[in-house]
């Protein structure tokens, strides 16, 4: 469990580092594809990387569930004239863009840990990767496009 906490950690200080430039121009611009034609891009992808039609299902509807608790009354005055569906599509571009290509081996992605999130108690290597993405890209959509 230790390797899994120390790659988490990594991951979060490289994700950090790296998500605070790009969100602040994905906040400073509209998403050139809706919610609906990134969340369709992002399932394509997930399950043309292997994931299967289980695992994307609980990925996707995860992430519409939290993507769906971003408001428009909270955007930011410069995220106001995208809109909340830009603002929702930024997260899920945001995951398709640091999640692919995938470079693991398939083995290793597919093998479950003991580790409960999204309302699961055994996550894939995959599924734990996606959900790591997912809530450093929702996060930092949070704190740059809706200010908080």
């Amino acid at each position: 469990m230790s390797y899994l906490r120390s790659f988490v950690v990594s991951v979060g200080l490289v994700l950090s580092l790296a998500l605070s430039a790009s969100a602040v121009h994905a906040a400073s611009q509209c998403s050139a594809k809706s919610f609906r034609e990134a969340r369709e891009l992002l399932a394509n992808r997930l399950m043309a990387a292997g994931y299967s039609g289980e695992q994307a299902a609980f990925l996707i509807s995860g992430a519409d569930r939290l993507t769906s608790e971003l408001r428009a009354d909270k955007l930011s005055e410069r995220a106001k004239s995208c809109g909340i569906d830009s603002a929702r599509a930024h997260v899920l571009l945001c995951v398709d863009k640091l999640l692919f290509p995938l470079k693991e081996s398939k083995t290793s992605l597919d093998a479950e840990r003991p580790v409960a999130s999204w309302g699961k108690k055994r996550l894939a290597g995959r599924e734990l990767l996606f959900i790591g993405y997912f809530n450093a890209c929702f996060g930092t959509a949070k704190q740059r496009i809706f200010g908080g």
